[in-house]
């Protein structure tokens, strides 16, 4: 299916136009139900119509992978190629760097963005770790010790071990993080791409 086929109609200056803005809400039963998704790690080179042809067979289905992850804007809404970030970084730390005399990727990865504390608890009982990373500002950063572990004893017998640590971010991992975050996306059961077709054409029809 040609996605925008399906969108109305409308007379503007005496030329047929697709109207563009029409939004919709396709089965959002389906939509919340993360059963009826698979986890996908985009690689290199990934597009919506890359990941719609080897998904569905169609390259033309990408705007089901688009609804899936809520996309707006799939240059930006999902993760860049290195060759695309470098020049997002490029761009948007040129000028800076150029002042401090430095290139972009030695001024983002000496250059610190924020300070963290991660705490990491172990517990004995349960056999379970976590671990949480909190922003903090530069005066607690240099307060703080850069490591320092406690033993609690619980009421039942027994132990919890609480590691605190402290770490610095650069601009670059910032900037890294940001991107990598959204390299995790969702993909549709190929089962249900037909009917998510259909129930968007019928949406459609005013």
């Amino acid at each position: 299916m040609k996605f925008f086929r399906s969108f109305p109609k409308l007379i503007s200056n005496k030329e047929v136009l697709t109207n563009l803005l029409v939004r919709t809400d396709l089965l959002p039963s389906l939509i919340n139900n993360s059963s009826l998704f698979y986890k996908y790690e985009m690689q290199e080179g990934d597009t919506p119509e890359i990941m719609a042809s080897k998904y569905y067979g169609d390259p033309y289905r990408y705007w089901l992978f688009l609804y899936s992850n809520n996309i707006m804007d799939p240059q930006w809404d999902l993760v860049l190629s290195t060759k695309i970030f470098d020049a997002h970084l490029e761009s948007k730390y040129k000028a800076i760097a150029t002042e401090n005399n430095q290139t972009v990727l030695e001024y983002t990865q000496t250059n610190i963005k924020y300070y963290y504390k991660n705490v990491s608890t172990i517990d004995s009982y349960t056999q379970t770790t976590s671990s949480d990373d909190y922003q903090i500002d530069y005066e607690t950063y240099l307060e703080l010790p850069q490591s320092q572990t406690f033993l609690v004893t619980l009421d039942n017998g027994y132990t919890s071990t609480i590691i605190t640590s402290t770490f610095e971010q650069t601009i670059y991992d910032h900037e890294l993080q940001l991107n990598e975050n959204k390299r995790s996306v969702n993909v549709m059961n190929s089962i249900y791409a037909k009917d998510m077709e259909n129930q968007l054409i019928s949406l459609l029809q005013v």
